[in-house]
């Protein structure tokens, strides 16, 4: 017990072993009882460490040196590593990353869910832990050279933006396309948006691509709402590139009232197909769908496995995005209700229930939070689907959700810390959590996709 307060201060040098990964990538030691996390570093490592943060019950270090190495170590395979702020495992060899999501996901139902009891299953890896990414976003900046360059966000906050060649992360064919579109985007003339004094012109640059129809998108956002001749460089851009099938723009102002900013105008050319499983779906630009190319279905069948589908099912698929978990159950069941907020998402969900001719499936634009009580009534559904945001649910949907007394929930989350506080809540409010599944959906970073089932009791 610490009565003298924290046996560190900023500046100090101290030499420690980690014990494990903590929920985003850091490695966990302690120096005198203190917790102290520290970035890139492996479980079992001896480190020595510079204290950059001190608090009451924790310390954070920068790694000076590692005195001994665990073989778990592995050279980083891409050069922005340690710059960029998209990855933070490529220091540990991969099967290590697997099982550090695996010990993860099992601290957050234990410590923060309180529920040591439920089976967390091995974390399922993916097949192939680069080259995974369908959809990436890239910021545009200045080079040296007064040039407008594509660039990743900081591993450092407030550090400048890291230019990048290619990702590692992304599908090939989108590093084929991300080098066209920078040339192109030099000649229309267009600046890089500049955050200090509001000049320029481009933010963020958006490319997605389906190798199931070799077709790809672009999502531009501009600092302001005009685009100069943009239909005329969008048909110059097009005949370069035969798979862009379509483009949206978006502007994000400093009066914008959203973070990611509105839609604005038409948009050019139409959305990409996404084969999936005998669905055919229609995803926009700036709908959320599934990122890893490779285990999309591996998570749909586990979805499948917690909700476990019967014929006289009425199944609510709430947060559906395009709806390819409903959908995907679709023919298995009596009737489906998908619920999705953002207006694109849900006019995708709409042409995907025409185009695969799904008579028994109907879309719903709206907040959870409101249009919920209403489905819970009209539809009464004996399963239920949620795929949160990252920030889980709210108190809200949890008390709805229970209310409609559904006999089983497929819960997907993204974020294993607020899936065990939501499972938490559930339990409470009439629930029994069967199992959880990870899955590495985003190797060489600390984030794990989880699905877990739960039955009414």
């Amino acid at each position: 017990m610490m009565v003298d307060g924290p046996p560190v201060q900023l500046g100090d040098r101290v030499t420690l072993r980690c014990d494990r990964l903590a929920y985003g990538g850091d490695g966990v030691g302690r120096y005198e009882g203190l917790t102290v996390f520290v970035a890139g570093v492996c479980p079992g490592e001896t480190v020595a460490v510079e204290i950059e943060q001190v608090r009451p019950r924790f310390a954070r270090g920068r790694l000076v040196e590692v005195v001994e190495a665990s073989p778990e170590r592995v050279a980083p395979p891409c050069p922005y590593y340690g710059e960029c702020g998209g990855c933070q495992l490529q220091h540990l060899d991969y099967p290590a990353q697997v099982a550090s999501k695996t010990v993860a996901v099992r601290d957050a139902m234990a410590r923060l869910g309180r529920l040591p009891e439920v089976e967390v299953r091995e974390c399922v890896p993916c097949p192939l832990p680069v080259g995974y990414r369908n959809k990436i976003e890239l910021a545009a900046t200045t080079d040296e050279r007064g040039r407008l360059t594509l660039a990743y966000h900081p591993r450092e906050e407030g550090g400048p933006l890291v230019p990048i060649r290619e990702c590692l992360l992304a599908l090939p064919e989108i590093n084929g396309l991300l080098e066209a579109v920078e040339a192109w985007l030099r000649e229309t003339g267009w600046p890089a948006y500049d955050e200090e004094d509001g000049s320029g012109l481009i933010r963020e640059v958006g490319l997605r691509y389906s190798p199931t129809t070799r077709e790809a998108t672009l999502l531009l956002t501009s600092g302001r709402r005009d685009l100069p001749r943009r239909e005329r460089w969008f048909d110059e851009l097009g005949a370069r590139l035969p798979e862009l099938v379509g483009l949206r723009h978006r502007a994000r102002t400093r009066a914008s009232q959203t973070p990611d900013g509105r839609p604005v105008g038409e948009r050019l050319g139409r959305p990409l197909r996404v084969l999936h499983e005998g669905l055919s779906l229609r995803v926009s630009p700036d709908s959320f769908f599934q990122v890893n190319e490779w285990l999309r279905g591996v998570l749909v069948a586990q979805v499948r496995a917690a909700l476990e589908p019967q014929r006289d099912d009425r199944v609510a698929d709430l947060y559906a995005g395009v709806g390819l978990f409903g959908l995907s159950v679709a023919r298995e069941v009596a009737r489906v209700v998908l619920l999705e907020v953002d207006r694109d998402a849900a006019d995708d969900a709409l042409a995907n229930v025409r185009f695969n001719e799904l008579g028994n499936v109907e879309v719903e634009q709206g907040q959870v939070e409101q249009r919920l009580s209403a489905i819970g009534r009209e539809v009464q559904p004996t399963k239920i689907i949620v795929d949160p945001p990252r920030q889980g649910l709210s108190e809200a949907v949890l008390r709805i959700t229970a209310g409609i007394g559904a006999q089983r929930i497929a819960y997907v989350a993204c974020d294993p810390t607020t899936m065990a506080r939501d499972l938490a809540r559930l339990v409470k409010l009439g629930y029994a959590v069967d199992w959880a599944q990870p899955l590495d959906l985003f190797p060489q970073t600390y984030h794990v996709e989880c699905v877990a089932a739960l039955h009414r009791v």
